[in-house]
């Protein structure tokens, strides 16, 4: 499975910023998330305890668990190649890709924006599942060739003596192969988010003409199939297949409220489209001065206003700002001695923006360091703006 979440966080920073990073690869970082780790210990488990003892019963325990750690990782070097897939025929219609994280349920390819035009957003979405269907067909073409041509008919007359006689590099062939094609096979599903169901997506997009309709039907489909997911899990777990139940309860549940976040992201995304930050500020900001001290700004203006974020200036000039983590460092005896200017913060960049930064990237920046900024242009403070201002703009606004 896999989802490709468009958006990037601010300086650089995804807003999914979590993960160790593993390598770069055509200039694009790749992420390992931790929930990676749970589903890697359950192919392992599985394939070490079940299939592989099964299909080699003579094996040594070693053998057995190499093999299945290297399927393991050979399977998440798919999923890779299935993100990356996507990332590349993204850059082919103009939108960058910086980041892949591998994560639970499969892949995320974090794009700048979304596909401009119907026939990108096919392209992008339907290159991830032929490159599994492609990768599926390709390690079972190689594995039938190392088992050799007397194979097939065996595995006719006695699957057990077939499955014993490949080597443990044709059995790790074999199973990868028949994975990356029911991996491609799943994601075409016509269901928001899985890649299928941006296929669907475009396609209701050409004949229409309107991306939020085409979403909307989408995500109608992606939601009923993770539902249907879910009944399946539970009917399996009451019939004692309880884990193989929960899990399909699990990505069913994943599907269903990814599919409803997606499209409230897309009617998010048109509704700040053509929004700047100077739309969203407020205008109305108390401002202090560098000499002013520390326990009459504490009396009479940080314990007056419900404003979190002071700029001091200097000649109308902006030269630091000031907010309660910079006042709760001084000692309180040392207050009535200490001005702003020994004690504002003068990294400006961190906590201003220009007027004319898009509101997508506005509210990027305000979710990155949870403090409100200052909207200034060559020096003076036009604005201030937090998440709360945001969050009253969006409520007055949203249709």
């Amino acid at each position: 499975m896999n989802d490709d979440r468009r958006g990037q966080a601010g300086r650089g920073q995804p807003l999914s910023a979590r993960g160790l990073r593993l390598c770069s690869l055509f200039g694009i970082d790749i992420f390992l998330d931790s929930s990676l780790l749970i589903i890697f210990v359950l192919i392992v488990y599985m394939l070490s305890s079940a299939v592989f003892p099964d299909w080699h019963p003579d094996w040594e325990a070693s053998t057995t668990w190499l093999v299945a750690m290297a399927a393991g990782v050979l399977f998440f070097a798919s999923l890779l190649a299935h993100e990356l897939a996507h990332s590349l025929m993204s850059r082919r219609f103009g939108v960058e890709v910086h980041r892949i994280t591998l994560f639970l349920f499969g892949g995320m390819a974090e794009m700048e924006d979304e596909p401009r035009e119907p026939r990108a957003e096919f392209l992008v979405a339907i290159v991830g599942p032929l490159t599994s269907l492609a990768l599926g067909v390709l390690f079972s073409v190689i594995g039938t060739s190392m088992a050799g041509p007397d194979f097939a008919g065996l595995l006719d007359e006695d699957r057990e003596a077939a499955l014993a006689s490949l080597s443990p590099l044709a059995t790790l062939m074999l199973w990868l192969g028949p994975v990356n094609i029911v991996l491609g096979v799943f994601n075409l599903i016509p269901g928001f988010p899985l890649d299928g169901g941006r296929v669907f997506r475009a396609v209701v997009w050409w004949l229409t003409g309107d991306l939020q309709r085409a979403t909307r039907l989408a995500t109608e489909a992606g939601r009923m199939f993770g539902w249907f997911m879910i009944i399946l899990g539970v009917l399996q777990a009451i019939s004692g297949l309880l884990l193989q139940g929960l899990w399909l309860v699990l990505i069913g549940w994943f599907l269903s409220n990814t599919a409803s976040a997606s499209y409230r992201m897309l009617v998010l995304r048109d509704l700040l489209d053509g929004v700047k930050a100077r739309d969203l500020m407020r205008s109305r900001f108390g401002t202090v001065s560098p000499q002013m001290r520390v326990e009459d700004f504490v009396e009479n203006h940080l314990m007056q206003s419900p404003q979190l974020l002071w700029p001091v200036l200097e000649e109308e000039h902006l030269i630091g700002l000031v907010t309660l983590e910079e006042v709760r460092k001084v000692p309180a005896g040392d207050r009535d001695m200490t001005t702003l200017g020994q004690v504002m913060r003068t990294d400006l960049g961190t906590l201003t923006l220009a007027p004319e930064t898009d509101a997508r990237r506005t509210f990027e920046l305000l979710a990155v360091g949870g403090l409100p900024l200052a909207v200034v242009e060559r020096g003076r403070v036009l604005g201030l703006l937090s998440g709360a201002d945001a969050a009253k703009w969006l409520v007055l606004h949203q249709r």
